[in-house]
């Protein structure tokens, strides 16, 4: 009779155990989450995470597009440059543009300016944000001319620079609904162990 008095306290004996050790683990899992977003937070403050993806890069394409004349104004990104992997995830999630599946894209660019202007005196210049960029499925410049066939046109220098600051901001919120969705679970089976 006292054998089944004993074994009955040791499961539960075992059960708590179990969920201590279980609740030390959230615990620990919590604090962990809760560190990685602090991280991610100072990271992405530092521009790490820009850097990282490539967005630095695409804010120096956008500012070349934005010139008309200096000398590098609205110089073209071809494969091999280092901005083309990012430019090419920016373009692919935010255009609106139909983009060929059984071409190459071969180099982006932006079309002649819609309208520009320049003061030598105060150094500026301006060109419209509604100039066309151009992904062309053509090597180019001195392959003959280039048809509507060859390209497509994906958006406009304004939207080059709205698409920018919505990758970097959907990364940011994806990044951190994650590490706060993590963060909650724990926290809600915490509370929910006994104590």
């Amino acid at each position: 009779m006292d054998q089944k008095k004993t074994r009955p306290l040791g499961v539960f004996v075992t059960r708590d155990l179990v969920a201590a050790n279980f609740k030390s683990i959230l615990r620990w899992l919590g604090v962990a989450v809760s560190a990685l977003s602090v991280i991610f937070a100072i990271l992405t403050y530092f521009g790490v995470w820009n850097s990282l993806r490539g967005d630095n890069l695409l804010l120096g394409v956008a500012a070349r597009f934005d010139s008309s004349y200096t000398k590098d104004a609205g110089q073209p990104v071809r494969p091999g440059d280092e901005e083309w992997p990012a430019l090419m995830r920016v373009i692919t999630e935010y255009t609106h543009a139909q983009l060929p599946t059984d071409k190459t894209p071969r180099v982006f660019a932006r079309a002649v300016a819609v309208t520009s202007a320049a003061s030598e005196g105060a150094r500026a210049e301006w060109t419209a944000p509604t100039t066309p960029i151009l992904l062309l499925y053509k090597d180019w410049p001195g392959r003959g001319p280039v048809t509507p066939a060859d390209y497509r046109t994906v958006g406009t220098i304004g939207d080059l620079h709205d698409w920018i600051r919505r990758d970097e901001a959907d990364f940011d919120f994806l990044v951190r609904i994650i590490l706060f969705g993590i963060l909650s679970r724990c926290v809600g089976v915490f509370l929910a162990l006994p104590s």
